[in-house]
């Protein structure tokens, strides 16, 4: 772009229908102390306050912000790779409107990226919190910043699930991308993007919370799991990389692997029918174990009513 200097961050923010929370997550940005960003706004036809919300913020932004929006609508992941597509920064952070980046984000995990060339995903601890910003735990990889080999961090989230994070949780080069965000999986589209990029090189986890993960009924997640979408993703990105030569094997990962299938089964068995599910817990998850599902649930939330945790 000429007369613009190229920033080294590119925030990334997808929106739609955003206006509640997105004034939020702009100040968490413009609140950082690492200035060498842009912020990359894209609307994907929202029908809400959002535009005007933009106009309004883009008067005092100091031109860190550009603004576009969508011809028509383009899904939510392809509202992502729209993103990365206006980007220019040498690093990719996204950001989803709904969430924020805690102080010291870009710093550090830009710090990461210029220091380790073998690390190709960077990525932190992230504060959960509600619809009112109540802090409901934490999630993280590591108890300790570390660098894991990419092919242990892929088998470690293609057997148990995304330890890695949200698409708020990381940062990447976009010189390293080799294709974009997956269309056909609505639900974990980012766990595979972070499977391409760490095919590459290093995960480099750091411990401690960098941003915030907003949970709230709204989330497309709900929709995904009720919808069976999230079985589906699962089982599309099992087929993909399972059979890969680094992945190392185990009868303990494959246990895990039936276990937490079954669980999701269950969690998704008002929209699957019949004939599917069977085939799915054939397969890939245990037709024991769905039986007795139920049980494993009702002794789960005992504990948590009894002890008072999640």
């Amino acid at each position: 772009m000429i007369g613009i200097k190229t920033p080294k961050v590119s925030i990334c923010i997808p929106a739609f229908n955003a206006a509640g929370f997105l004034r939020q997550a702009v100040e968490s940005v413009l609140e950082q102390s690492y200035r060498d960003f842009e912020i990359v706004i894209v609307d994907n036809c929202s029908t809400d306050q959002t535009g005007a919300l933009v106009d309004e913020m883009l008067k005092n932004s100091a031109g860190h912000i550009r603004y576009y929006k969508n011809d028509r609508n383009i899904g939510l992941v392809g509202n992502f790779n729209r993103c990365m597509e206006h980007a220019i920064g040498a690093y990719i952070k996204f950001l989803c409107a709904d969430d924020l980046l805690l102080n010291g984000c870009l710093e550090r995990m830009a710090a990461g990226l210029d220091t380790y060339l073998s690390v190709r995903l960077v990525g932190s601890s992230r504060l959960v919190i509600d619809e009112r910003g109540n802090e409901l735990g934490i999630r993280r990889y590591k108890n300790e910043d570390a660098i894991v080999r990419g092919d242990q961090t892929i088998t470690r989230c293609l057997f148990g699930g995304n330890y890695i994070g949200e698409p708020t949780a990381v940062m990447f080069r976009k010189s390293d991308l080799k294709g974009g965000f997956r269309e056909d999986m609505p639900q974990l589209s980012d766990l595979e993007m972070w499977f391409q990029l760490l095919e590459q090189g290093d995960f480099l986890s750091l411990e401690k919370p960098l941003c915030a993960i907003r949970s709230h009924p709204a989330q497309m997640t709900h929709t995904n799991v009720g919808s069976g979408k999230l079985i589906e993703d699962n089982i599309k990105l099992f087929e993909t990389y399972s059979q890969k030569s680094y992945i190392q094997v185990t009868w303990f990962l494959m246990l895990k692997h039936k276990l937490l299938m079954t669980y999701r089964v269950w969690m998704s068995r008002k929209a699957i029918p019949g004939e599917k599910r069977v085939m799915v817990l054939s397969r890939y998850a245990s037709k024991t174990a769905y039986v007795l599902m139920p049980l494993a649930v009702l002794a789960l939330r005992l504990k948590e009513l009894i002890t008072g945790t999640k």
